[in-house]
């Protein structure tokens, strides 16, 4: 590669990394730190889970079919780092990669910056869990926790140190029922009761009264059910209010 492309090349990187908007990492361990990704990357999937449970019928074909809730969202994302660019585009837009750059020769930035990512997945020895993690790229926020870090080394200098590298992220999203909610099914001054049918079942009562299936764990708290999946037909449950004042 001659020396005009290169150049050519630099110059698109370092335009990308003053203009464009740079998708963020933010960590929140024992201090809260922001790292800026070196490239924005080309795409990322979120994966939203659903949860059922089938149970046969007697003497008939179809299964019942019944909601359960739902796992954790998931977000994948694929992070790249190149230790040239880190050098050719420092002294020009040191303030778009500060947090990725830190100190020291090219090497070792490349290296601190992974390093930096590799530890999300490390357990904090006062609080037994990882540190949580924010994926911020314009209108997207995925809160939650490292789930893997998968890093790929694609190239080396003559004594063997990684120039360039890919990193796998996977995050496993924060249940959002720990957020209070306002909702119009929230009744606090009135408790209800529900008989069980044989078509229904304590998620659809708690979607039914309070807007959201996740708030079932109320209802079984309420009426001491130890297996959701388990009541009686015709059993009336107690369906708590929910004071939102």
């Amino acid at each position: 590669m001659g020396f005009s492309s290169t150049l050519s090349s630099a110059a698109v990187k370092v335009a990308e990394a003053i203009s464009g908007v740079k998708a963020n990492l933010i960590i929140k361990g024992g201090k809260t730190e922001q790292l800026a990704v070196q490239f924005n990357p080309s795409d990322y999937k979120i994966t939203e889970h659903s949860v059922y449970s089938v149970e046969p019928r007697r003497k008939e074909d179809e299964p019942v079919v019944n909601f359960v809730g739902k796992q954790l969202a998931t977000l994948s994302v694929k992070l790249y780092f190149d230790c040239d660019s880190l050098t050719s585009i420092s002294s020009v837009a040191s303030d778009a990669i500060g947090t990725l750059t830190g100190s020291g020769d090219s090497g070792k930035k490349f290296i601190e910056s992974i390093n930096k990512i590799k530890s999300l997945t490390v357990i904090d020895g006062e609080t037994h869990m990882p540190p949580g993690v924010i994926f911020a790229w314009g209108a997207t926020q995925f809160a939650g926790y490292a789930e893997s870090v998968a890093v790929t080394y694609t190239m080396f200098d003559k004594q063997g140190m990684p120039l360039r590298a890919v990193i796998d992220l996977t995050l496993k999203g924060i249940d959002g029922s720990a957020t209070p909610k306002k909702s119009p099914f929230m009744s606090p001054d009135r408790t209800k009761a529900r008989s069980m049918t044989e078509d229904s079942n304590i998620w659809q009562i708690a979607e039914k009264e309070y807007g959201d299936v996740r708030e079932w764990r109320r209802i079984a708290d309420a009426n001491g059910i130890m297996n959701p999946l388990d009541i009686p037909v015709g059993k009336v449950l107690r369906v708590p209010a929910i004071d939102d004042r």
